[in-house]
């Protein structure tokens, strides 16, 4: 049990938002209100994946809201139906609609505002995502490059090198933390 609280109290670190409070209606007008629910749903998942057990989750989150602890109960619930796999590629294709919804809404903010930094680890999460499921349908490094940008090479074959020793779990997963790392240093 001591372990499974120290797992959540270090996911926690990964994800400032744990206990944003999001309307859908915000979601669609904020690259910071996406980021802050994927990386709420990311870390739920994550949870799930390693094991811990909802109540345990839900015990140990402190003070998290009822709304956080719907959003909670529902992550666990579409990973028992549809499998681990399937909600991490959900949750980033929310993401990536959601960040393109407030895009052809808003446009890209200003370099000067807090909002770009936002805008920049959707961006960032969702071309990991797309390398993830370019890896899957094409299966060597070199196809893989001819689909991905230069300024992303080297981060596509780390994750054509993960995929090979770890498989497609292990690169959803590390792109997970990433958007959280991301996040995290917009608050620094």
């Amino acid at each position: 049990m001591l372990y499974l609280k120290a797992l959540i109290v270090a996911m926690l670190l990964g994800a400032p938002s744990l206990q944003a409070q999001v309307s859908n209606e915000q979601i669609q007008f904020s690259y910071t209100a996406c980021n802050n629910i994927t990386s709420e749903q990311l870390t739920s998942l994550q949870l799930y994946q390693r094991g811990v057990p909802l109540k345990v989750a839900l015990e140990t989150l402190p003070n998290i809201s009822r709304g956080a602890q719907k959003r909670l109960r529902y992550i666990y619930d579409l990973a028992k139906a549809q499998g681990i796999l399937n909600t991490y590629s959900d949750i980033n294709t929310n993401f990536a609609r959601c960040a393109t919804l407030v895009h052809s809404k808003f446009g890209t903010p200003a370099v000067d505002q807090r909002e770009y930094g936002y805008y920049y680890c959707a961006g960032e999460n969702k071309r990991r995502f797309e390398i993830i499921l370019y890896i899957d349908q094409v299966h060597t490094p070199e196809k893989l490059l001819e689909l991905v940008p230069s300024s992303h090479h080297q981060v596509a074959l780390r994750y054509f090198d993960l995929i090979e020793r770890e498989g497609l779990l292990a690169a959803f997963d590390y792109t997970a933390n990433n958007l959280k790392a991301c996040l995290n240093n917009l608050s620094e």
